[in-house]
């Protein structure tokens, strides 16, 4: 498991009010399904050419997307990547839900974001999945008006092995 992806998953807590821009539906085999919406933010990462949109709430679920691109940021499909990967244009997800009040994480493994840029918006879906307990778990996630940051709001986005 990557726990820093986990750790900042499980630490962020979003106020209530804001409106909901994600929407995931994570399929656990073998008759499991667990939906969830939540508000989202992004944050540019201060090293450049990469975005995270975090979406948490309180009780624990969630989704964190590392998207690295080329030049800039423009409508485009973009590969799952591996943590750690800041080369390829691509991106690193991570989700982490509740079933039966039992939290559950994992990254994705393959699959891939599509991204619509629209101004100063982004909406898009992201399809893949990711081991979870031993049990590949497919999920559909649907990001809609999230806001772009602005220039100052960056965060550092560099990877640590565990």
């Amino acid at each position: 498991m990557f726990p820093a992806l986990v750790l900042l998953l499980t630490c962020c807590d979003r106020a209530s009010d804001e409106p909901l821009a994600v929407d995931a539906v994570v399929a656990f085999p073998p008759r499991d399904t667990i939906r969830f919406s939540l508000p989202a933010a992004t944050h540019r990462c201060s090293a450049g050419r990469s975005l995270i949109l975090e979406a948490v709430s309180p009780e624990g679920s969630g989704v964190l997307m590392r998207l690295h691109y080329l030049d800039s940021l423009v409508t485009a499909s973009y590969p799952i990547v591996m943590p750690g990967d800041t080369t390829t244009a691509g991106a690193t997800v991570a989700v982490r839900y509740l079933l039966r009040d039992v939290g559950h994480a994992f990254v994705f493994d393959t699959g891939s974001v599509e991204l619509r840029r629209e101004g100063t918006k982004i909406d898009g879906r992201i399809l893949g999945s990711g081991m979870e307990t031993g049990i590949r778990t497919p999920t559909r996630i649907e990001y809609h008006d999230v806001s772009l940051p602005l220039a100052s709001d960056s965060v550092s986005c560099v990877y640590t092995q565990p």
